[in-house]
């Protein structure tokens, strides 16, 4: 997915993974001119769908002429105007090259599908990736990140080896065979003569800087193969502070447990373990479509009731504003 902003007279940016920001305060990636502008306006990211743009201020933000308070989605072409200030979006999602490498296949029936990009989707709908008539509209979406890939449904349930997948996101290795709807695909390894599981690429941080901003935040993990920023939304980012800054008795990277995450997260009355599943399934799938290995990275305790981030030894953790 290819976003960009084209300043109307100006010179266009690219979205990346941390997305850009749009305000009047001069480290913005977009600097508004007006006084009427917000410190901190406006935030457009990428999504697995596209792009939106975050409001981030007290006014809204208009897009072509409407005034729009929350999150909204972008389409190419749209506009972006603020006092003094108009950008215009421009959304490119090109189709893989023929020659495009694949980083696993799909085995179904003798033929292979090969993943070349992520997310890969299948489904019913003709703009699904691999096409299966009678299955709902992106019924299952294969997510890569980090040399891994990651199972979601969707849409009704599917199995793993014989077993269901949980709701949510699932490491998937070669050789796991998965059904949905009576259709089995075999996961293959990129080379036919690869034997091993995936996961052998999966890094840990090195660091994380946390930029604080209105409604949210922007989380930056510095890994070896470079950084991979993201921003969440209010009680998403007070997770993952709490998980890397965690309370008294705890250290970066250890297990925090229930009790004392819902006292953080949810100051006002205590959170059931289902709300802690929840949240911690959303934030898995924006590491994820960050290019991080969610799911790997915001770790359960074994049997539950406890959470962590991992970190490579020694890591540094930095919060700004």
């Amino acid at each position: 997915m290819r976003c960009m902003l084209v300043v109307a007279g100006g010179p266009s940016r690219r979205v990346g993974t941390g997305g850009l920001l749009i305000g009047r305060q001069r480290d913005c990636d977009v600097v508004a001119t007006d006084p009427s502008v917000s410190r901190r306006h406006a935030l457009v990211r990428l999504t697995d769908s596209g792009a939106e743009v975050v409001p981030l201020g007290r006014a809204p933000v208009d897009v072509n002429g409407t005034a729009r308070n929350r999150a909204h989605e972008l389409h190419n072409g749209d506009k972006i105007t603020l006092p003094g200030l108009t950008i215009e979006v421009e959304i490119d999602a090109p189709k893989p090259a023929k020659n495009a490498t694949a980083s696993f296949r799909l085995e179904r029936r003798g033929a292979m599908f090969g993943i070349v990009h992520s997310p890969f989707v299948i489904g019913g709908d003709a703009t699904d990736d691999l096409i299966v008539k009678k299955w709902p509209a992106r019924a299952l979406v294969l997510h890569v990140a980090q040399g891994e890939l990651f199972l979601e449904v969707t849409s009704g349930s599917a199995t793993r080896n014989g077993v269901e997948v949980a709701a949510g996101l699932e490491p998937i290795a070669v050789g796991d065979e998965l059904v949905y709807r009576k259709e089995s695909f075999f996961v293959r390894a990129a080379d036919r003569d690869a034997t091993t599981a995936v996961g052998v690429s999966f890094m840990l941080p090195r660091k994380v800087t946390i930029e604080m901003l209105p409604r949210g935040g922007r989380v930056v993990f510095h890994m070896a193969d470079g950084d991979h920023g993201v921003f969440l939304h209010d009680r998403k980012l007070d997770l993952v502070i709490a998980l890397l800054k965690p309370p008294a008795g705890y250290k970066p990277g250890e297990f925090v447990p229930d009790e004392a995450l819902g006292a953080v997260v949810w100051p006002r009355g205590s959170a059931t373990r289902t709300e802690i599943n929840v949240l911690i399934g959303r934030c898995r799938k924006e590491l994820l479509d960050a290019g991080l290995a969610g799911p790997r990275m915001i770790e359960r305790a074994p049997g539950g009731g406890g959470t962590r981030i991992q970190l490579a030894p020694g890591a540094d953790v930095t919060i700004i504003g």
